[in-house]
């Protein structure tokens, strides 16, 4: 890198930096701090949602998977935006009416206030570890690009600045800034793109030089096949209605319908851009084959095809896009410690400024777990494999209990909750660590010890008391804000448009799991049959926006 690649990196992460801590004198109470005073339009809430979505683990560690294992690991991605639409559609309407800051707080008013403080203790270090991923990223970046290769170096500086940005501004940092580091993220990959692939070739010569496994997008076999990609979209589910890092943005929206309106934008928005992170990793592996650690693959590109500025420039988006994602989260976990955790200990409410100063201490202490995770990632196999070990395990038991059973069985219990939870987790940590499953494997092995055990133990226990059911259900109607302001989002649409619209988004649906069941008999049209079936789903997610 040069001086003036440096520079540029330094006037845009300042930038970006000073408009962050600017927000320090709009934080007056707790939901300035935590959901941004719950005034977020549509459109900063789909940018800031991309922006927390879309950061160094995709560049990097897409880039890298797709080095090594070619360009299946896509679905990470674009089953994450199918599970983004849908929450949207069906799910964050729910959270919106209950007027939430927190996702335990649904589990306590499903459930029970034990299940809220279980789950919010143990996701401050689910968070905290995801941040450690994210971190990891960026200072693989910066070691080859800058050729300062001390690893403790680079975490303690990076750390360092996401965690005074988020202090200062809280939530209204973060989705206020993300917009912009969103559209700095993007031009960054939308450089990266075309050089790359005019290296090797464009797509011809990506085809004609990889093996044909690398280009299918739903392989029989490897590591990230159909089975992975069914695994990959359980958990996306997962992501896209209980991730409190990802949804903390969402919570702030001004009304039902910019909640859904922010969610499936952001869902469609995001889709394409997921091509722009796994291609030059595929380049890279035509170009800069044999590099010992594959998640070097973006920086290595970034280096051989980026003249001086534009590096900067891209390097800038990259550094961007870890603030944006590591802010986000801070905020989360201390938002889930202070609603969830501390008012429980302290037995009464605490006074505004006490919340806020508890809050910026939280965000200091989950700086601290962030990076002693960053220092495991490597012994986990990198970015990528961390972060699947982490979510096969944790991510979707919490999905079984408090999305599938929470909303669509009446009879499960709290009992049922805590125990599917803790049992799932415990069947895909057996799976991962004793058998030697993949993640694929392992994540299903943690679904279903979750769907047997909260539905044994939920038999076995005192059915919920009938009003608290009663409200969670209620929820699926609009309630008096919608109807005062006239702003009225039907779920369950009433008009024939809106059910031509779930009919179309259905379909797509189907199709898209009938494509990638049909990559378990290698099939040629899976592929194609999975990725129509994808593209259908978002076009009736689309149209759904346009009726009732």
């Amino acid at each position: 890198m040069t001086a003036i690649d440096y520079t540029i990196v330094g006037v845009i992460v300042a930038f970006i930096f000073a408009g962050g801590i600017s927000f320090y004198k709009w934080i007056g109470n707790p939901e300035d701090m935590q959901v941004a005073g719950r005034a977020v339009p549509p459109f900063i809430l789909a940018a800031t949602m991309a922006a927390t979505n879309i950061c160094l683990y995709n560049f990097v560690g897409y880039a890298g998977t797709a080095y090594k294992y070619g360009i299946s690991i896509i679905w990470h991605e674009w089953t994450g935006m199918m599970a983004l639409v849908f929450s949207g559609l069906f799910v964050l309407p729910l959270y919106r009416r209950l007027r939430i800051s927190t996702i335990p707080e649904y589990l306590e008013a499903r459930y029970h206030k034990s299940f809220r403080s279980l789950i919010a203790f143990l996701w401050v270090f689910r968070l905290a570890a995801w941040m450690g991923v994210i971190l990891y990223a960026a200072v693989v970046v910066m070691q080859n690009l800058t050729g300062v290769t001390t690893y403790s170096l680079w975490i303690i500086i990076l750390a360092l600045l996401a965690v005074i940005y988020t202090f200062m501004g809280g939530q209204w940092a973060v989705v206020m800034t993300n917009t912009f580091q969103f559209f700095i993220l993007l031009l960054a990959g939308l450089l990266m793109l075309p050089l790359a692939l005019h290296a090797v070739g464009w797509l011809p010569g990506l085809i004609d030089k990889l093996p044909a496994f690398n280009m299918t997008l739903v392989p029989q076999k490897g590591p990230f096949n159909w089975l992975f990609i069914i695994a990959i979209w359980f958990c996306g589910m997962q992501w896209a209605t209980t991730d409190q890092g990802l949804l903390q943005s969402a919570l702030g929206a001004k009304d039902v319908k910019s909640v859904v309106k922010g969610l499936v934008y952001a869902g469609i928005i995001m889709t394409p851009i997921a091509y722009i992170t796994v291609a030059p990793g595929l380049a890279a592996s035509i170009l800069h084959p044999g590099l010992s650690n594959p998640d070097a693959a973006m920086p290595s590109l970034m280096l051989s095809l980026l003249p001086v500025g534009l590096l900067g420039l891209v390097l800038a988006g990259l550094l961007a896009s870890q603030m944006s994602t590591i802010s986000a989260n801070l905020n989360a976990c201390a938002t889930l410690f202070t609603n969830d955790l501390y008012r429980n200990l302290l037995k009464r409410e605490p006074s505004p400024r006490a919340t806020v100063h508890i809050q910026r201490i939280i965000i200091a202490i989950a700086g601290v777990f962030m990076i002693a995770f960053s220092f495991a990632v490597p012994k986990l196999g990198g970015a990528v494999s961390a972060y699947l070990t982490v979510i096969g395990i944790m991510d979707m038991p919490l999905f079984i209990v408090g999305i599938v059973y929470g909303l669509l069985w009446k009879r499960a219990t709290w009992q049922g909750a805590i125990w599917g939870y803790l049992g799932g987790a415990i069947a895909g940590a057996i799976a991962k660590f004793q058998l030697g499953y993949p993640f694929g494997v392992s994540a299903l092995f943690s679904a279903a010890g979750a769907l047997v055990i909260a539905f044994i133990v939920s038999l076995l226990t005192p059915p919920t008391p009938s009003l608290k059911i009663e409200r969670i259900w209620a929820l699926r109607a609009a309630g008096k804000e919608e109807e005062k302001t006239k702003e009225v989002y039907h779920i369950i649409p009433i008009s024939t448009g809106g059910r031509m619209s779930l009919l179309i988004f259905g379909i797509g649906l189907v199709m898209f799991l009938v494509g990638t069941f049909m990559g378990s008999g290698g099939l040629k049209l899976a592929s194609s049959v999975a990725v129509t079936g994808m593209l259908v789903y978002f076009l009736g997610g689309f149209l759904r926006l346009l009726f009732d």
